[in-house]
């Protein structure tokens, strides 16, 4: 065969191989996701063979290169003393971590640092408590766990298909989400994302233990992070009173009796006080949560602070949220508003906190489309998605790589990641509403599908 006639050969062949990408792409519009995605992963580490560790610091570590495991150490050295943690950190002192998660979560952080092979070395800051020999090995270990129940979250949720879950875990780790922030930071979220999908499959299981898992799982999510309660919705719109009930009771149980061993009523009146510190703390230029984004509207148009009408103005966003997940017959819909309570309600959120939009995705990527679904909803959706969960690469031609702003945690990345979740926000909450319209005919209920936009 003549070289010319290979070089031909080689070219259909590529034609036909694109020209089928496009038709399958045309037939689940949800392929987006995974073009999109692979794309920004894929182009940021080409430019890392140019950029090297500039390009990693600017995604990783916010242009900061002091910023490492942070989150992980900065909890785990405060857990070493767990008989005067939270009376020893209180919002009336100079700290720059306060102890305001619950009390479960610093039983696991001790329990991480006896772990390490000098258990009764107390170490005193973050960089003493990664100093300890045996604590990165340790730290290793809680970050494969984390990953693996994460992925078994992602297996068990909607049909089984295990090349599509693989993709599925290996975009999201990859992104600037994960890899860039959750796991990189070593934050508990990542945790508490793969046990709430465990639990939220659990609580539609047929079998009686398998639900009491479910429910033990959702209620270990609330004992340590407290928003995750939310979820609790879910099981009220679905009738299982009983369940409901169970499930506050796990919770309440998780939240307040691990406080014996860290100083009884002392401790919890001491961290009842912390809670309120972020209220205190600024939130100008804060993107990453409705009372930032109000806080910041109100200050630029009026000149004033109003910390409080920001704080409300949050809660009816949220409400309305609550309402919208309420009134939906799609359960996709309804975790995904769910949601946006979890992740933009709170004071001081990062970036790690939008990976608990995994939770509808998956949903939304694994479930059989609607008969007659439109295909430009699911494209844009899935489009959105993608722009999420991906490496902002092409967001350099706009802001360059080393380019920092005056505001605490406001990065180009940050900037990227909200402006497209804030954007999915919006579309989800449009198609929402618009289902609901008079004259159009409401999605059915009888299949959970991603799709009934």
């Amino acid at each position: 065969m003549k070289a010319s006639q290979i070089r031909e050969k080689g070219a259909m062949a590529v034609k036909h191989g694109i020209r089928e990408r496009i038709l399958r792409l045309r037939r689940d519009p949800r392929n987006l996701f995974y073009l999109i995605s692979a794309a920004g992963i894929l182009l940021y580490f080409l430019l890392s063979l140019r950029w090297g560790g500039q390009l990693y610091a600017w995604m990783v570590q916010e242009n900061a290169p002091e910023i490492r495991f942070v989150d992980y150490f900065s909890h785990l050295a405060d857990a070493v003393d767990r008989t005067a943690l939270y009376q020893h950190f209180s919002a009336n002192e100079t700290a720059t971590y306060l102890p305001l998660f619950p009390p479960l979560a610093y039983c696991m952080y001790h329990l991480l640092f006896r772990l390490t092979a000098v258990p009764d070395a107390p170490p005193e800051g973050t960089r003493a408590a990664e100093a300890v020999p045996g604590a990165l090995s340790v730290f290793t270990i809680f970050l494969i766990f984390t990953a693996v129940l994460f992925f078994l979250g992602i297996s068990l949720t909607g049909k089984s298909s295990r090349k599509k879950d693989l993709a599925i875990f290996t975009l999201l780790m990859l992104s600037a989400v994960f890899g860039g922030s959750g796991y990189m930071t070593g934050n508990s979220a990542m945790l508490v994302l793969a046990l709430l999908m465990l639990g939220l499959h659990l609580t539609d299981s047929s079998g009686a233990l398998r639900r009491e898992a479910g429910l033990l799982l959702l209620a270990v999510c609330v004992a340590l992070k407290i928003y995750p309660a939310v979820f609790g919705l879910v099981l009220l719109k679905e009738k299982k009173y009983r369940e409901l009930v169970r499930f506050i009771l796990y919770s309440l149980l998780l939240l307040f009796v691990p406080f014996v061993f860290f100083g009884g009523l002392s401790a919890l009146q001491a961290w009842a006080a912390n809670l309120f510190y972020p209220l205190a703390s600024s939130d100008f230029g804060r993107l990453q949560y409705l009372k930032g984004i109000f806080f910041t509207l109100i200050r630029i148009l009026t000149g004033r602070e109003e910390p409080l009408f920001s704080t409300a103005l949050s809660a009816a966003v949220c409400l309305l949220w609550v309402w919208l997940a309420w009134r939906s017959r799609s359960r996709q819909r309804t975790l995904f508003f769910l949601t946006c309570v979890m992740v933009f309600f709170p004071s001081n959120s990062f970036r790690y906190t939008l990976a608990y939009f995994a939770v509808p995705l998956v949903l939304l990527l694994k479930e059989d489309p609607e008969p007659g679904l439109r295909a430009r909803p699911a494209a844009l959706l899935s489009g959105l998605y993608g722009l999420l969960y991906t490496v902002p690469v092409w967001w350099l031609l706009v802001l360059p790589i080393g380019r920092r702003f005056t505001v605490h945690t406001l990065t180009s990345v940050e900037i990227w990641l909200y402006l497209a979740a804030y954007t999915l926000v919006a579309v989800m909450m449009f198609l929402e509403l618009r289902a609901g319209w008079p004259g159009r005919k409401r999605a059915g209920a009888s299949s959970p599908s991603p799709e009934k936009a």
